[in-house]
């Protein structure tokens, strides 16, 4: 028989060749796994080589900042404890106290700019060093600065503020190098001890730089400001303190020992005894300049000391890097050696196995070549297991094929009764039989596959494999039969992703599902076996706990899927490039009671499921990633908020509701040119809800959106009423407020463009109040808001500055009016005022106008009017009043202004 084609092209390589290639596939994924590690070793290898550089770029660092904290010491003394004057730094050193605080002071500047110098060998720490040194310039060079005493005065007065910047600058720098170290050191128990140490020593030395210039404050603090400068000492004493006694209590002995001997030096003695007798007698009688003197030169003399320590945690963290580097060059040899002798051996091994079996498999090639020419030659069983598997069973081959040709041959002499037919046959007609069976049982078992496969899609999730939201509320129902049985109670923990539409909509859907899966996986890791857990759609998932002995252990269950879930997950195989996320966890356990009978139809399923969703969207709204119950309390809470929908859905049918008006007075005239409109409901038999009670009630629910319609409705009907009956409530715009989810609605322009036509009002004295935490979580209002600008209606941002806007975006934000927040108008911090200062400058400047909340008192209009803001409203001018007696509101504005507001203002 002539050999086909394909068979000669096949025996063109030979089985040797063959069987190289075959074995050398594993060997070369292997060599390729091996190259990795050694890549891996090789990046931790360059990893603790910078994890040196950050150690010492902190410790440059860390050497500018204890000098420059220093250096503030004299000067700070000089500009506290010195009159200063209007005639700067040379009337100063006319006193022989001011004259040894620059002399301490001339000291310092010395060793300041030696350890700048010294940093800048660092190459990693020299740009913040030079910035460092530039500000240190600048600080410098305002001391006496100004043309008139007292912007001198100012500006020496300020000094400590400049300096404490800069150390803090620094401090953060140094904290930021350590962590860096931290991360590339890989969790190096040593390293990290070491660096624990540095940041504890650099801390405490920090809070032992700030102490003294506290103390001189509280020295020279004016009457009636000593308690503010006094707190600021003690908060810095104490905090000293502690962090001393941190160090004290450092793993690290040569830390631990050189800490107390730096407190027991004798200028380290002199400070502390200073400030503690401060501390405890509260005395704010300055001592006699020559105890100035001695504190401010035993600050320096306590600092060496305190540096020290820190110079001795540095050389630990550096030496603990070097060590870390070393161990991790040490592995990368011993890798890359184990990997060549491996990959060598592995060689060797491919050759002597090539060599071992090729001739075995040769002979039984060619004996399986006369068997298919139909020539049944026996077998030789030899060469290694396999190969002789292989013999074995092509010699049981030719043993069926024998009996085959028996067969055939009792079938040809009608011998039908032989007993050689009943036998098994293997061979060409074997094989037949054989595969007809197979056929039909592969059929059998491809249906069943099928049928399997089709009913684990009908109950589970395709994407996460997890059980889907009919599985598992049959799983509870099962649960919870069988715990009615045994008296036990089933668990049921709802997860419901925090910051997950975050991911979806910035890093897209594909990003989305590999978290979804993630935290598929993590939470089955993290479960026992016996417990179920589900994916009900979208970010939600179930954890059913059976049996549940303790509540107490289901809150801690809770907190730990939140903590597994919220470890940042990788994507795009790349640990650069994650998605961090959390949780909210509903718990809902389910009631044991005696005697019930068995729920049949499902509903103890779905309620045990509503309780755990429900307590979960609590947990979301009391600041997610948090784990909430729930209990009777909850269950009261829900009923009370059921009862109080209802009863606003009926007022506002019924129309309960109604509105109060409060004026908004012009501080340049006394002018009331419009109102806000506040929504209050009058409920029979029990007077007016406070608004704090109903109005989170109606943002839960559409109702809000509702009560938006009627305010806006009502309020410009009983605008064109004001108008209609002339007098001082006519001419008024109106200010209404508009819910985040009203704003969201597409309906809103049209709801607006309803009541303004209904009413015959001109857009232009209609003002929408927002909150900028709305506007900008929502970018996609703009739209709509700037739709509603271009018809006429005003849009005012709420409670500015409590939210996320800047001053920059005020350029693109759709926006007429600023209302400042009342905590603003109610401060007495300077920052305070300088900050109300600040947001009247930039809505002037973008042609803005400004409303004060919130104003009580004359004193704050008459800030307010010092500011150049525009208008104010609060309790000083009027309550919000009901619409029969806003005239008469109007006209006391007037009149409180003119009483009280516009003599001030013109003296």
């Amino acid at each position: 028989m002539a050999d086909l084609p394909e068979q000669r092209g096949r025996r063109a390589i030979s089985l040797r060749t063959r069987l190289l290639v075959l074995v050398l596939v594993p060997i070369v994924g292997f060599s390729a796994f091996a190259s990795i590690l050694v890549l891996h070793r090789f990046q931790r290898v360059q990893a603790a080589e910078d994890a040196v550089r950050q150690v010492r770029a902190a410790v440059a660092l860390d050497a500018v900042r204890a000098r420059i904290a220093e250096e503030a010491i004299p000067l700070v003394s000089s500009v506290e404890l010195v009159d200063l004057g209007a005639e700067g730094p040379s009337a100063t050193r006319e006193s022989g106290l001011a004259t040894d605080l620059h002399t301490l002071f001339d000291e310092a500047t010395a060793r300041t700019d030696a350890a700048a110098a010294e940093a800048r060998d660092d190459a990693l720490a020299r740009p913040r060093i030079e910035a460092a040194t530039e500000r240190l310039t600048a600080v410098r060079a305002s001391w006496g600065a100004g043309d008139t005493p007292s912007e001198r005065e100012t500006s020496n007065r300020q000094l400590f503020d400049k300096y404490r910047y800069l150390v803090d600058d620094l401090s953060d720098a140094v904290d930021a190098h350590l962590a860096t170290a931290d991360v590339e050191g890989g969790g190096d128990t040593d390293l990290a001890h070491a660096l624990a140490d540095l940041r504890r020593t650099a801390h405490a030395t920090t809070l032992a730089g700030e102490e003294v210039p506290y103390y001189l404050g509280f020295l020279s603090a004016p009457e009636g400001a000593e308690g503010p400068a006094r707190q600021l000492f003690l908060r810095s004493w104490s905090g000293f303190q502690i962090a001393s006694a941190d160090v004290t209590a450092s793993g690290q002995a040569r830390v631990r020992s050189g800490w107390t001997a730096a407190l027991a030096d004798e200028q380290t003695q002199v400070v502390d005894r200073t400030l503690a007798g401060a501390v405890a007698s509260g005395n704010h009688t300055p001592p006699d300049s020559a105890v100035l003197v001695s504190l401010s030169s035993a600050v320096v003399g306590r600092d060496d000391a305190l540096r020290s320590v820190l110079d001795i945690a540095a050389a630990q963290a550096v030496r603990a890097a070097e060590q870390y580097r070393v161990d991790a060059q040490t592995e990368l040899v011993k890798y890359a050696g184990a990997t060549g002798l491996l990959l060598l051996l592995s060689v060797g091994g491919v050759l002597w196995t090539s060599r071992s079996i090729a001739a075995p498999l040769a002979r039984l090639a060619g004996a399986a070549r006369s068997i298919s020419r139909g020539e049944l030659v026996d077998v030789v069983v030899e060469g290694p297991p396999e190969t002789r598997v292989v013999a074995h069973g092509l010699g049981a081959a030719v043993a069926s094929l024998r009996s085959v040709q028996a067969q055939a041959q009792a079938v040809a002499d009608g011998a039908f009764d032989d007993e050689i037919l009943q036998r098994p046959v293997g061979g060409p007609l074997g094989g037949v039989v054989h595969a007809s069976v197979q056929q039909i049982l592969g059929v059998m078992r491809d249906r069943e596959q099928l049928q399997e496969e089709m009913a684990h899609q009908a109950t589970h999730d395709a994407l996460t494999t997890l059980p889907n939201r009919a599985e598992a509320l049959a799983q509870i129902d099962r649960a919870l039969r069988r715990t009615h049985r045994t008296g036990d109670r089933v668990g049921l923990l709802f997860l419901d992703l925090d910051q997950f539409k975050t991911v979806n909509d910035s890093l897209g859907h594909v990003a989305g599902d590999a978290v979804l899966q993630t935290v598929a996986q993590r939470l089955r890791q993290r479960v026992r076996g016996v417990d179920v857990v589900a994916r009900l759609g979208g970010d939600e998932f179930v954890v059913l706990v059976e049996p549940v002995q303790d509540e107490k252990g289901l809150l801690d269950f809770g907190q730990a899927l939140i903590d597994t879930v919220s470890a940042p997950i990788p994507l795009l195989g790349s640990a650069e490039s994650q998605a961090v996320i959390g949780a909210s966890v509903g718990v809902a356990v389910s009631r044991v009671e005696a005697g019930a009978p068995l729920d049949e139809s499902g509903e103890a399923a779905d309620r045990l499921l509503q309780e755990a969703h429900t307590a979960a969207y609590r947990a979301k709204n009391a600041g997610r990633g948090r784990v909430e119950v729930y209990d009777d309390d909850l269950r009261q809470a829900l009923a009370a908020q059921a009862a109080l929908e209802d009863g606003l859905r009926r007022a506002l049918v019924e129309d309960e509701l109604v509105l109060h008006y409060q004026p908004v007075t012009d501080l340049e005239t006394g002018r009331v040119r419009s109102v806000e409109a506040l929504v209050r409901w009058q409920k029979p038999g029990e007077g007016l809800v406070p608004p704090g009670v109903f109005i989170p009630v109606a943002e839960a629910s559409d109702l809000i959106c509702d009560l938006g319609r009627w305010a806006l409705k009502t309020s410009l009907t009983q605008l064109a009423e004001f108008d209609a009956a002339g007098g001082p409530g006519s001419g008024l715009k109106v200010a209404v407020n508009i819910s985040g989810r009203h704003l969201r609605s597409p309906r809103l322009v049209d709801d607006v463009r309803s009541a303004l036509e209904a009413s015959g009002t001109a857009p232009q004295r209609l003002a929408l109040e927002i909150t900028e935490t709305v506007m900008v979580e929502d970018d996609a209002a703009w739209a709509r808001l700037e739709e509603l600008r271009a018809i006429g209606v005003q849009i005012a941002i709420d409670d500015f500055g409590t939210g996320y806007t800047s001053f920059g975006q005020l350029a693109r934000v759709p926006v007429d009016v600023l209302k400042i927040d009342r905590s603003f108008v109610d401060s007495d911090d300077p920052r305070t005022v300088e900050l109300v200062r600040l947001v009247v400058g930039a809505a002037r400047s973008f042609g803005l106008r400004v409303v004060a909340e919130g104003v009580e008192q004359a004193s704050q209009v008459h800030a307010l009017q010092a500011v150049g803001c525009d208008t104010a409203q609060g309790y000083y001018f009027s309550r919000p009043v009901s619409a029969d007696r806003l005239p008469a509101a109007v006209t006391g504005c007037h009149e409180i202004f003119d009483a009280t507001c516009r003599f001030e203002k013109a003296s």
